[in-house]
């Protein structure tokens, strides 16, 4: 039976009372020098305000980290949830999320084992969660606070993070394990062989049944629409494969289409009376994974 795992994003944190919001974020780091940004993308509303802020007799990567500590340090607060607790009680080994605090983590308990040395990219960035009797994986996409230099908000960052992505698809990447130089086979050969490393949250993508909630898939959101055009792209060779969910309260028929022709499933979800929480619920109720024995 395949196994499933779920990716989510920041809208189960606004569940929380003390959540920030991107707005609200992007307006912090901006540091009063408020401009119009109605019909920008978080990338570009970033670039912007890095861009406006670097001052040529400082180095880039400082100005940059002085940024990435101001957004680490708004969301350090972050608390956990009643959605996160009901996400924990899952009987999962693989949870990815887009978010770079550790809420979710305060569901999963305190025995956790960091495995990721990446410094900017996030493709192994993986956090271990111990158990009484099992282990759980989060898989942290987009960067995390600890290490600020690997929150990913720009566009730099995000073309940097699809050109990582491209390689490891294609069984070009490489990296260092126990002081060795290691390689990845392409995912054209796991699917061939049904053998996947885990190296990357990108195996899960083409080898479970991924359930996306909580995450608006902004087409800013640059690394998840290449994966999944690239599994649409590879899988073609192998029908009946895996599934990707989409859980959303609403969805314009543009976009419900674009996700069907990548092979994407939408699930919609209505809200009602603005009640979020029942709605995000509702939805874990949808994905039909039973509850874990823990």
């Amino acid at each position: 039976m395949m196994e499933n795992s779920i990716l989510f994003g920041n809208g189960l944190n606004r569940i929380s009372d003390n959540s920030v919001s991107w707005n609200e974020l992007l307006n912090k780091i901006k540091a009063g020098n408020d401009f119009s940004d109605k019909t920008l993308p978080n990338t570009m509303i970033y670039e912007r305000i890095f861009m406006e802020k670097h001052q040529p007799n400082v180095s880039e990567r400082a100005d940059e980290m002085e940024i990435k500590r101001k957004i680490a340090e708004a969301m350090e607060g972050q608390g956990s949830n009643s959605v996160y607790d009901t996400l924990a009680t899952l009987n999962l080994s693989n949870y990815m999320t887009t978010n770079y605090d550790y809420a979710f983590g305060k569901s999963l308990g305190d025995e956790v084992i960091k495995h990721s040395i990446e410094d900017i990219y996030s493709l192994r960035r993986r956090r271990e969660y111990l158990t009484d009797n099992k282990s759980i994986n989060l898989w942290h996409v987009h960067g995390e606070i600890d290490t600020p230099k690997s929150i990913m908000l720009g566009l730099d960052h995000y073309c940097g993070s699809v050109s990582k992505l491209d390689a490891y698809v294609k069984g070009r990447y490489k990296y260092k394990k126990d002081n060795k130089r290691t390689s990845v086979v392409s995912m054209t050969d796991k699917l061939k062989n049904k053998n996947f490393c885990y190296t990357s949250w990108v195996d899960l993508f083409f080898s479970t049944n991924v359930h996306i909630i909580g995450f608006s898939l902004d087409y800013s959101e640059t690394d998840i629409w290449w994966v999944l055009n690239k599994r649409a792209r590879i899988l073609a060779e192998f029908p009946n494969f895996n599934r990707i969910y989409f859980y959303v309260d609403s969805i314009d028929e543009e976009k419900r289409g674009l996700l069907e022709s990548f092979g994407v499933t939408v699930v919609e979800t209505k809200v009602i009376n603005k009640n979020y929480l029942s709605m995000y619920k509702k939805a874990i109720s949808k994905i039909g994974i039973s509850e874990s024995k823990i």
